[in-house]
């Protein structure tokens, strides 16, 4: 008897990349118009639209009076959609807006009647168990991957279980085009070969994509199946959807694997994880304050602005698109994320001016007090006690930080006032200690006067928890409770890789260090800065009470085709890393003597393994942990562990990238991609392993309001609490997500 193949027809809409999004869209429109024409005219009895929805409402934009048809289609199981919005990156994005992806594309698809749902991740470059467990939050149970499985781990078979979600590894990947070549229809031996190769892993039955990267639908697909049906000896195909495909396999084997990240099978592209750093940095910045601060103050104050929240979301999502915020796109398609990133961003600031403005109206007794301030601790932290604060006045024990001339709050806020000129003002931007407050709470809080645990000097920065030290070109961290030392270095090294992969030449330099300064002295804040050549500049931020280095890197770049890293150097080698993965952690074995350039070049096909890993904010090692805001990668070698600073490359895809075989896209030039521009980077060292990393993450990130004024004492608002040990991610669906870090 011949085998089974189970062949759906699809098209992989990437949003924007080497063309721009308007290119794309006329080009959809063309796409589309088709797939309906052969769905509706009974030529193809299933098409798949690449399990996102925002690629239908870029169609329906242009043809809306195809709204219609579309919803019968789709009623009819003809076509399918969702369940995402849009296609991301798993390692780029956090847990919330994996969630808010999902909510927006499965009320999009129920809209156009779709009731099922396949966690479809066919191109994403390798598959983190975070965004399983995004579908296990929305009961999806199904998932079709390709990137980053070894048959190995999943016993040689593509079907298999990723904890309760069934999962089938595409074996040969979405882009099977072989059958719009005429000659493959006439003699299918091709297809045949290909089909060898699926079967290779594949049970009872095999599982076929016909479709491409923005390919239109094979024309007459019932005719030409049917022909090449009758010439193919060992298999018949039979066109229909993958929904069907699920219900007619088995799914008892289990992966052994906790992620999908081996490029030994496909390419994995590490060097998405950082091309074009400061998108990544923005992105990381208004995810925390759209997830972790505005979402979390508009339900808990009962506030009415979920609907410009969601906008706000799905702006974002939209740059998400990969291969958006990999980084890998035109240098047109990148501007358009710049503006969409900005959009959210002047969103934010306004639901933060409103939400605290009318929470000021309904609460505030006095305008101004100088001795007690408002705190709303969004964060997972009983140890919050430096907290931010400005105002139009000074406050009592403060810390001046900065001072701006601009109107007040209470002006910009309020409907029934028009600023003028003579309103403005100097506007402080201050630091204040208070006691301790309690996590997820509004509290009005007394200003303490500070004791200065700070001390500082042209060599050192320290206080009863940590010191750093320079000598000799040489910097020092200490951990002043137990010796232990670690040490800092800066480098610098050729990288003639593109934005998908990083390809280092020659040898890593150490970046000189020229001179150091005092920049700030204060009561309660100190920074000493670090100057090196390559126009780099190292603020390193010490708190009178935070156990963590705080750092603020700013590169004036003006050389192409490197790579600049902070080095942290151990006394022995790293052999295990806990990176937070979006959702929980993921525990990681490392060959630490693994160098990539030591086997340079790469044979065709294959893409070199890399020491290089994805995170989310953060990765632990023997007993240190770094925190950053969107600086999504590290490197190990030997006893150094690596984050990329800055990546200056330019070009999509070198066809010469000794790191890889095969071009991962066209050879068009990205000159913004150099970043010959001011970056800006925020990360910090703690001592302590990945629950130490967790109690220190909101503080690093700023996860509070507080409010100049006085205010009521019994303010009625209710905060869920959480064990001691766990930690909110964000709220969804009205209740917590939670991820509990003491098991």
């Amino acid at each position: 008897m011949k085998k089974k193949v189970y062949a759906y027809l699809h098209t992989h809409w990437d949003r924007e990349w080497y063309r721009n999004k308007e290119d794309f869209n006329i080009r959809l429109l063309k796409v589309l118009d088709t797939v309906i024409d052969e769905l509706k005219n009974n030529k193809a009895p299933f098409f798949y639209l690449d399990g996102q929805t925002v690629a239908l409402l870029d169609y329906l934009k242009y043809r809306a009076e195809k709204k219609e048809e579309i919803k019968q289609l789709i009623q009819e199981n003809k076509l399918a959609i969702g369940p995402y919005f849009a296609s991301i990156d798993s390692y780029l994005v956090n847990f919330a807006t994996m969630l808010k992806n999902l909510d927006l594309g499965l009320k999009i698809s129920k809209e156009f009647n779709q009731k099922d749902f396949i966690g479809y991740m066919s191109d994403i470059f390798g598959i983190s168990n975070s965004a399983f467990r995004a579908l296990f939050y929305k009961k999806i149970d199904k998932a079709l991957i390709w990137r980053g499985t070894n048959p190995e781990k999943i016993n040689n078979i593509c079907d298999f279980k990723f904890d309760e979600i069934k999962t089938t590894w595409l074996i040969q990947g979405y882009f099977n085009d072989l059958f719009n070549n005429e000659n493959n229809i006439k003699n299918p031996e091709n297809i045949e070969l290909w089909l060898d190769k699926i079967n290779k892993f594949s049970n009872k039955n095999l599982l076929l994509p016909i479709g491409a990267d923005h390919l239109g639908i094979l024309k007459d697909a019932n005719k030409k199946i049917e022909k090449i049906n009758s010439k193919l000896k060992k298999y018949e195909i039979i066109l229909t959807s993958p929904f069907e495909y699920f219900k007619n396999t088995s799914y008892e084997n289990k992966a052994q694997e906790k992620e999908f990240l081996d490029n030994s099978n496909t390419y994995i592209l590490s060097g998405c994880w950082s091309s074009r750093i400061y998108q990544k940095t923005k992105n990381a910045l208004l995810q925390n304050k759209l997830s972790r601060i505005i979402e979390p103050l508009n339900f808990y104050t009962g506030a009415n602005y979920q609907k410009n929240i969601d906008f706000a979301y799905s702006t974002l999502i939209k740059c998400h698109a990969h291969d958006g915020i990999c980084g890998c796109s035109l240098d047109s398609v990148h501007r358009a994320i710049d503006s969409r990133q900005e959009k959210v961003e002047n969103i934010l600031n306004s639901l933060e001016l409103n939400l605290i403005g009318d929470f000021k109206k309904k609460y505030k007794i006095k305008d101004k007090s100088i001795n007690s301030i408002g705190l709303f601790n969004l964060s997972n932290s009983e140890n919050l006690n430096i907290v931010k604060i400005k105002a139009p006045y000074i406050l009592e024990n403060s810390q001046i930080i900065s001072k701006k001339e601009a109107f007040p709050d209470e002006i910009l806020y309020n409907e029934y006032q028009i600023p003028i000129t003579e309103q403005i003002t100097p506007i402080y931007e201050q630091l204040v200690e208070v006691k301790n407050s309690s996590k997820l709470s509004f509290q009005t809080l007394a200003i303490k006067k500070p004791t200065k645990k700070t001390k500082i000097s042209e060599k050192t920065i320290e206080n009863e928890f940590v010191k750093l030290s320079v000598k000799n070109q040489k910097i020092e961290i200490e951990n002043k409770k137990t010796n232990e030392k670690v040490f800092l270095k800066l480098t610098d090294i050729k990288d003639d890789g593109d934005c998908y992969n990083s390809s280092p030449i020659g040898i890593e330099k150490n970046l000189e260090l020229i001179k150091t300064k005092i920049i700030e002295n204060g009561i309660i804040r100190s920074i000493l800065r670090l100057y090196f050549k390559n126009n780099v500049e190292l603020d390193v931020i010490l708190d009178n009470k935070n156990e963590f280095l705080k750092f603020n890197s700013t590169i004036n770049n003006k050389k192409k085709n490197h790579k600049i890293q902070i080095v942290f150097v151990l006394n022995e080698n790293i052999n295990k890393t806990i990176a937070q993965d979006a959702y929980g952690i993921i525990e990681r074995n490392i060959d630490y003597n693994y160098k990539i350039q030591d086997f340079m070049p790469a044979k065709r096909p294959t893409e070199l393994k890399t020491n290089t890993l994805p995170m989310q904010s953060f990765v632990s090692f023997k007993n240190n942990s770094i925190l950053t805001k969107g600086l999504n990668s590290y490197e190990i070698y030997q006893n150094e562990l690596k984050i990329c600073l800055l990546r200056a490359v330019g070009t999509i895809s070198n066809p010469k990238n000794k790191t890889r075989a095969i071009p991962a896209g066209p050879n068009l030039e990205t000159l913004e991609a150099q970043c010959l521009f001011q970056t800006k980077q925020e990360f910090a060292f703690v001592f302590g392993n990945y629950k130490k990393a967790f109690n220190t993450l909101d503080i690093f990130f700023e996860n509070y309001l507080a409010l100049d004024g006085d205010f009521e004492k019994n303010i009625n608002i209710e905060f869920d609490t959480i064990n001691k040990n766990s930690y909110i991610y964000c709220i969804n669906d009205k209740k917590k997500v939670v991820y509990d870090y003491s098991k």
